[in-house]
């Protein structure tokens, strides 16, 4: 299975093998805590699952102080 990832500053790649968010997170080397992950414009959860040709957009949280 292969998804396509478009992770905000970083641009598009497929991602294969992979079957839930949490996955996809541990895959691309980010946690559940510094992004939020939608597809066709609903946010998933880490425990959402994936299809194969889905469009993941990965946006990644900045917080400062």
């Amino acid at each position: 299975m292969a998804v396509k990832v478009r992770v905000t500053g970083e641009g598009e790649r497929m991602v294969e093998g992979v079957s839930s968010v949490r996955e996809l997170l541990a895959k691309i080397g980010l946690s559940g805590e510094e992004v939020v992950v939608l597809r066709n414009g609903l946010i998933l959860t880490e425990e959402d699952s994936l299809e194969d040709g889905d469009e993941i957009v990965v946006y990644l949280v900045k917080s400062g102080g």
